[in-house]
């Protein structure tokens, strides 16, 4: 089983859109999928339809009250299960942890030991980080293989990618991988080309980016992944090929594109809220 975090310190760079897109990808590859959304805004709980399906249940779970597998729920969509958000949940569970589990979170073995209980099941699993950094983050990043990092093409966007990295490279307890890619690319501004040209030159930085399309920005709108939708969709050819990067970065050859049986998705159940989430912003 191999854990992907998707994760930036800052919002609005299309976190939740890689992760459901991602997913949709492995799974219309055969791939059996594992979302876990540790955003407590969930948007990628939303776009499955099981939002909030385990408020008040992630400190029972990290606190060894109920099992993993009480909080994964089948998504309406081929080989994905998901770990729905929980709203309420945050660092402040661990104050009234037995010294066990505090000791399991601080030395960032908590979310490692938790996903041990499932790593025969699941080919990949995806987690959905929030942004900012919390000590959750530093324990989710000690049980991946890959921290993959969604960054905008800008000059705050790049400033602050480059001070992530350089600072996750100095944590001693992680053994992920740490890759970069460009997402909502607007190629013809001059300045998403010169940061797409000076990416070469980064090492943790993938080629491979995925440029700015209105059928990913409304994915949340109309809950139907790039995936879900026309077979001939410009999109999905780049987060075939991202993903396709990936893999030749992380030597996963058996995950390549197109290795196994290719499988065709079932359409997402189609429901609507009075507040809709966009894509692209979460």
């Amino acid at each position: 089983m191999k854990v992907i975090a998707i994760y930036n310190i800052k919002g609005g760079v299309g976190k939740t859109t890689t992760t459901i897109n991602l997913a949709c990808l492995l799974a219309k590859m055969n791939l059996s999928v594992l979302v876990w959304d540790l955003d407590s805004q969930g948007g990628t709980s939303y776009f499955f339809n099981k939002e909030h399906q385990n408020n008040n249940n992630l400190g029972k779970l990290f606190g060894n009250y109920i099992s993993i597998y009480d909080v994964i729920k089948p998504a309406d969509t081929y080989h994905i299960d998901i770990i729905s958000n929980d709203a309420n949940f945050s660092d402040q569970f661990i104050s009234s942890a037995s010294p066990l589990i505090r000791l399991e979170f601080l030395s960032n073995e908590l979310v490692k030991n938790v996903l041990s209980k499932v790593s025969d099941d699941y080919d990949v699993v995806l987690v959905d980080c929030p942004p900012g950094r919390f000590t959750m983050h530093d324990n989710v990043f000690c049980s991946t293989d890959l921290l993959l990092i969604p960054n905008i093409p800008a000059p705050l966007s790049v400033y602050c990618n480059d001070m992530l990295v350089t600072g996750l490279q100095k944590l001693k307890s992680t053994k992920a991988k740490i890759f970069s890619f460009f997402n909502m690319v607007q190629i013809q501004k001059k300045l998403h080309k010169m940061y797409l040209s000076n990416a070469i030159e980064d090492v943790n930085q993938l080629k491979n980016y995925v440029p700015f399309f209105s059928e990913i920005e409304t994915i949340s709108h109309n809950k139907s992944s790039i995936f879900h939708q026309l077979k001939d969709s410009k999109a999905m050819v780049y987060y075939e090929n991202l993903w396709d990067e990936i893999c030749e970065k992380m030597d996963w050859d058996i995950f390549r594109i197109y290795s196994g049986k290719v499988v065709e998705l079932k359409p997402i159940a189609n429901t609507f809220a009075d507040t809709m989430l966009i894509g692209q912003t979460v």
